[in-house]
């Protein structure tokens, strides 16, 4: 099947303008989880095809879900900022891979690229909680009309959720980016390289700098109480689990972890997730510093 489609996309740009605007339309209708999924296919035509191919692919499907967006009683540039969101790290990542075959750079980017964005939003929005508390307030009273038990007023969560959202959509940009772009490799890999993705997941790292700077921002963000140092934390903590996951599945690989663990890992981060985010984080930043100090020796 996932020969079928990589060459079937490979072979019909146009049919996958059509099928990344469907993708897009998915987290709309209630599936937040398909977020990462309309990336994943103009990042698949970069990679099998060329940069501007996968630049057009977006383009198109950007066209169609400001459309949508606009035929769902939504302004027209809703959906093209949607479509940004969505697609264009992805597509960025996507050509960085094809450049320099290397997801360990991809992912090093794309957290230095978060961490430029979230500071560029503290800087030119300002205060977070000033600027988010009345659309939290709005969406609280909305739920609350629609019958939904939490009084986010009464539990001083607005005032919470408002301090911490820059942060918060800064992690999820990067986050699903990612998830986009490993999906795309697999995809492309698939056909004829069973396996090469699997072990160019396993050997992600954010290396001896970045691993510094994430112990820094974490350590800063539990002895200060500024927005921006908290924000950045989340953002490596967020890194770090994604290279704790790569641990584990290279632990699998080896031998040293039973696969039953493995699944057990990912339903305890959807059951117990501030647990399992912050383990795998611990995980990752051991396994990070052991292997880019002997990446370090041996170069």
């Amino acid at each position: 099947m996932n020969r079928t489609f990589a060459s079937w996309i490979d072979s019909n740009p146009g049919a996958a303008v059509f099928l990344t605007g469907l993708l897009g339309l998915l987290p709309l209708f209630g599936l937040g989880f398909a977020f990462f999924l309309p990336g994943a296919v103009p990042a698949l035509v970069v990679l099998m095809r060329s940069p501007r191919d996968g630049v057009l692919v977006a383009a198109g499907a950007s066209v169609l879900l400001a459309l949508a967006m606009w035929m769902l009683g939504r302004p027209i540039p809703v959906g093209l900022i949607y479509s940004l969101w969505v697609l264009g790290p992805p597509l960025a990542l996507g050509m960085l891979l094809r450049r320099s075959g290397s997801l360990v750079l991809c992912l090093q980017v794309a957290v230095l690229a978060g961490v430029v964005m979230v500071v560029l939003l503290h800087a030119a929005l300002g205060d977070p909680e000033r600027f988010w508390a009345p659309f939290v307030r709005d969406l609280a009273q909305e739920m609350q009309r629609r019958g939904l038990p939490m009084d986010l007023e009464e539990e001083g969560l607005i005032e919470t959720l408002a301090r911490t959202l820059w942060g918060w959509v800064t992690v999820l940009t990067v986050l699903l980016a990612m998830c986009a772009l490993f999906l795309a490799r697999w995809w492309q890999t698939r056909p004829q390289q069973a396996g090469r993705f699997g072990a160019e997941f396993q050997q992600l790292r954010l290396g001896v700098v970045l691993g510094a700077a994430a112990a820094i921002a974490i350590a800063a963000s539990l002895l200060s109480d500024r927005p921006l140092v908290d924000d950045v934390a989340r953002l490596f903590m967020g890194a770090l689990m994604v290279v704790g996951l790569a641990a584990a599945h290279r632990f699998k690989a080896e031998g040293r972890l039973n696969g039953l663990w493995l699944w057990g890992i990912y339903v305890l981060l959807v059951l117990a997730a501030p647990v399992m985010v912050a383990a795998l984080a611990g995980w990752g930043f051991v396994d990070n510093w052991l292997r880019s100090q002997r990446a370090a020796q041996s170069a």
